[in-house]
């Protein structure tokens, strides 16, 4: 089964491209917080979707997929987290302030998530399930980092 892409997660992510790009929108604190949101769930369920399948060589054009997503929203959410988008700004996040306090943290590792999930958009039938293996586990950990020092639990 290839990953699918959600049509509400589609038009987040046109948004986000828009705010990205510098089109004059009046977005709220509260739109930001709906594109961050959508955005984790694609890259969650690319995550999944990845490493249910990192076992299997003839699916590695799956998770290759799935990690082009990983890597494209990673580099996105670097822009989705603008001043004014806080729980401390009354909005409902589970950003702890920390994001804006140590940003060139969360920025190191947003980066890092983005360069990590390049690499596995890489891997062919021929790449070693080892290596498959060992970018997933990479990924999570910075997942599982990130989560830690930024996300309300």
């Amino acid at each position: 089964m290839k990953f699918e892409f959600r049509w509400p997660i589609a038009i987040a992510a046109v948004l986000a491209l828009a705010l990205l790009a510098g089109v004059a929108l009046a977005a709220t604190g509260a739109q930001f917080v709906q594109v961050r949101r959508g955005l984790f769930g694609e890259m969650s369920g690319a995550l999944k979707h990845a490493a249910d399948r990192w076992q299997d060589p003839t699916a590695y054009g799956e998770v290759a997929q799935s990690a082009r997503v990983i890597q494209r929203d990673a580099r996105d959410l670097l822009k989705l987290f603008p001043k004014g988008t806080s729980a401390s700004d009354g909005l409902r996040t589970a950003a702890l302030d920390s994001i804006w306090s140590e940003r060139p943290g969360f920025d190191r590792l947003a980066n890092q998530l983005a360069d990590e999930a390049g690499g596995l958009a890489t891997i062919t039938e021929t790449t070693p399930s080892r290596d498959v293996h060992r970018q997933l586990a990479a990924m999570v950990a910075t997942c599982k980092a990130c989560h830690r020092d930024y996300r309300a639990q």
